[in-house]
């Protein structure tokens, strides 16, 4: 037992264990984060060619690199590019908005462009954004609505972050649009723009989190996220701060986070909430005063998970054995033993392909005659 270990234990029996839960190096909130910039060079050093041949015209390189867009709207990148590299895999997993600004600032960077940026919004907004409001929750009626703009299913949520007006009064019109998202699936929570970059570092996004969290009850989010959000969620998470505000669950693709004075029903939300996940014993955080509400629904739930998923794989693969891969499945890859979600299968320039997303953010675009490389581990 190290030293980390014997400390923990001595609080335990002295009672005063933070309400904090340890979260692993590799889990989805804490991947790469800090490495973004040296993804972003290794993509860079990977696109020169096509930098040089753009002749500085970024649509020229941008269409050079994405040759169209999956159901999901995830770039599918130029068939020379489609090879098995990590940045690019990570980068293309943050979706559409994201890997375009990623283009555009490799873009800048190798031609010297200074950007709206860096001309007009140089400096950093001098205010205390802490005491915002939320107004909301604003719905989204039908699929044809400015709202599903952001929201994915109808009767989703939009709330708008009002900021101070101190803090209003120095910014543009496009950096006060501050929203946040809720799907009506499990609370699931989106940050569609982020924190306005010039606020940046003054601790609002998690701030705002929190205040949702309050307003709502719970939140959950998967593994798709930024960058910047998967930092918001390290900082809630692990912070003691916040540990008499939080109780949280963490697990292999998602988190759930309660507001600790919440009176909606726990343990219904719980059992909701874990029902058909993939996950196993190895990947499980939980606060402790979660794990006690929730009593033996977690310790039942948490007693049929297996230690770790490659203990059965063969005897998964069997049981979903003669059935095709479709949208949701989990399935391992039989060469490489990698796991991987299905993301969805769809038409491009007249060839089948499937897009697949592992639990590490490698993003894997595949025709679909290959497919017979993955197994179905698991179905909702």
């Amino acid at each position: 037992m190290n030293l980390q270990e014997n400390i923990i234990r001595i609080k335990q029996v002295m009672g005063i264990v933070k309400e904090t839960i340890d979260i692993p190096s590799d889990s989805y909130v804490t991947m790469n984060i800090k490495h973004f910039q040296k993804y972003k060079k290794e993509i860079a050093d990977l696109l020169q060619d096509k930098l040089k041949l753009s002749n500085g015209d970024f649509v020229t390189f941008k269409n050079s690199v994405i040759s169209g867009y999956n159901q999901n709207e995830t770039p599918i990148l130029s068939n020379e590019l489609q090879v098995d590299n990590r940045y690019l895999n990570y980068m293309i997993s943050m979706g559409k908005q994201q890997f375009h600004s990623l283009l555009y600032g490799i873009f800048s960077d190798y031609y010297g462009i200074k950007t709206e940026k860096d001309l007009d919004q140089s400096k950093t907004v001098d205010c205390d954004p802490s005491n915002f409001k939320i107004v909301g929750p604003l719905t989204a009626k039908d699929s044809k609505s400015l709202m599903s703009y952001w929201i994915g299913q109808e009767g989703g949520q939009v709330y708008f972050i009002k900021l101070p007006k101190e803090c209003t009064s120095q910014m543009t019109s496009d950096e006060r649009r501050t929203y946040v998202t809720v799907e009506p699936e499990e609370n699931r929570i989106h940050f569609p723009k982020g924190v306005p970059e010039r606020l940046r570092g003054k601790k609002l996004g998690t701030l705002i989190y929190l205040k949702m969290i309050k307003k709502i009850g719970y939140i959950t989010s998967s593994m798709a996220n930024s960058a910047e959000i998967k930092m918001v969620y390290q900082d809630i998470l692990s912070n003691p701060k916040y540990e008499k505000n939080v109780m949280s669950l963490l697990i292999q693709r998602q988190v759930i986070i309660f507001d600790r004075e919440t009176n909606l029903d726990i343990k219904k939300i719980f059992n909701k909430f874990v029902l058909g996940k993939f996950t196993d014993k190895k990947s499980v955080r939980i606060s402790p005063t979660l794990k006690e509400i929730l009593g033996d629904d977690f310790t039942n739930w948490y007693e049929s998970l297996e230690e770790q998923p490659e203990q059965s794989i063969e005897n998964k693969i069997k049981k979903y054995e003669g059935l095709e891969l479709k949208n949701g499945d989990t399935v391992v890859e039989t060469t490489t033993g990698k796991i991987y979600s299905v993301n969805g299968e769809w038409e491009y320039k007249g060839k089948k392909q499937i897009s697949l997303t592992s639990d590490k953010f490698e993003t894997l675009v595949i025709p679909s005659e290959e497919k017979s490389r993955f197994k179905i581990i698991h179905r909702k």
